[in-house]
């Protein structure tokens, strides 16, 4: 049949009975893994940040589209496990797995990345305004007849034919 169902709580309040010191934070086996695994994945975060870098450094903005997907799922994922990492960033368990750490380099790594992606966003947007203007001042904005009125501006907005030659 079913097995006995474990609740966090329980697991945790048998961690603080067992423990040598009264108002230490104590870990149970679900949060050293939480920690475990988002350590890893931090450290998954800064490789694939620092690869986007190196791509744009290097000139291939194909890869911002290609990476989008996973970098933006790793760093939901992230964001949505903070919370459970978070009471025991201080603790030992974190500090020997390097966390603090790691953290810091995704901060540094987040930086940088952003700090490309805003050239980039500023340049295309200097390439754009630039065109814009360049189409604007050879295209004369509009069509012209014989005179060098605009065609556009008769009155009553209808475009006479003249039809004698």
């Amino acid at each position: 049949m079913l097995g006995k169902r474990k609740f966090r709580i329980g697991e945790r309040m048998q961690a603080r009975r067992g423990a040598p010191l009264a108002g230490a934070t104590i870990l149970t086996e679900e949060d050293e893994a939480n920690i475990e695994a988002y350590t890893a994945k931090v450290g998954e975060a800064v490789a694939l940040l620092n690869e986007e870098v190196a791509a744009l450094t290097d000139g291939r903005f194909q890869v911002v589209s290609e990476l989008f997907e996973r970098k933006s799922a790793l760093l939901k994922w992230l964001e949505l496990r903070m919370p459970l990492i978070e009471p025991f960033l201080k603790h030992e368990a974190a500090k020997a797995r390097g966390l603090p750490e790691r953290l810091a380099e995704l901060k540094q790594s987040v930086g940088a990345d952003s700090e490309m992606l805003q050239r980039m966003a500023m340049a295309a947007g200097t390439i754009v305004r630039e065109i814009r203007k360049a189409t604007e001042r050879n295209g004369l904005s509009g069509l012209y007849g014989k005179s060098g009125q605009k065609i556009g501006s008769q009155e009553g907005g209808k475009l006479r034919i003249d039809r004698e030659f």
